[in-house]
């Protein structure tokens, strides 16, 4: 078995007003998109999502990971990504070169006002317990390990990283077509996710 268990926090400063950076946040049918390794595999609800995390380890090996989530808004200060628990886990498979179990994705953003800017305090984690490709069961327990260390130590930072860096880089489109729509969020505002559309590659499914 490789056991993966890891968190990444990270805090940025997102160049807008916290109403703003709140609602480009929470439409989450559009932000998904900026976590790499992560895709939607299934939608269950407009706020229930099956997410699912794929990589490849050590050059050949094919990880995927799914995970059942809820989404929820709380007083336009935050957001909670947290498992859902009412819906059929995949079931534990593994191949000659590929692992495939059902695990657990969290995350939380917390919104703080800076003026005209809003610092973001951003904690994910994801834990999962694969089965051993059949191509490392003879393996020594180092190069089993190597997965999890991978995926732990550095996976989770590419996505927290990579979901920061796309999604500030991403603002100024999304802020445009809101403008040309004169849709700009006010005050105290509710916001308005986008449909989430499923779009993980067929061959990851």
């Amino acid at each position: 078995m490789i056991r993966v268990a890891g968190s990444v926090h990270r805090s940025f400063v997102f160049p807008a007003e916290r109403p703003l950076a709140y609602a480009y946040y929470a439409d989450i049918g559009r932000v998904l998109s900026y976590l790499p390794h992560i895709c939607l595999a299934r939608t269950y609800g407009p706020d229930r999502l099956r997410l699912l995390y794929h990589s490849t380890e050590l050059g050949i090996y094919r990880i995927r990971i799914f995970a059942d989530v809820q989404t929820s808004l709380e007083d336009g200060r935050v957001l909670h990504v947290r498992p859902l628990a009412d819906t059929p886990s995949v079931k534990p498979q593994s191949g000659a070169h590929s692992a495939t179990a059902q695990g657990y994705f969290t995350s939380q953003s917390t919104f703080q006002d800076m003026g005209n800017q809003t610092r973001i305090e951003y904690n994910l984690r994801l834990r999962a317990d694969l089965p051993t490709p059949q191509g490392l069961r003879i393996m020594p327990g180092l190069v089993v390990g190597g997965i999890a260390r991978s995926i732990t130590n550095m996976r989770i930072r590419e996505i927290v990283e990579g979901f920061i860096d796309r999604s500030i880089d991403a603002f100024p489109h999304w802020l445009d077509e809101l403008r040309n729509h004169s849709s700009l969020p006010g005050p105290g505002s509710t916001p308005v996710s986008s449909p989430p559309t499923p779009d993980c590659p067929d061959e990851l499914l």
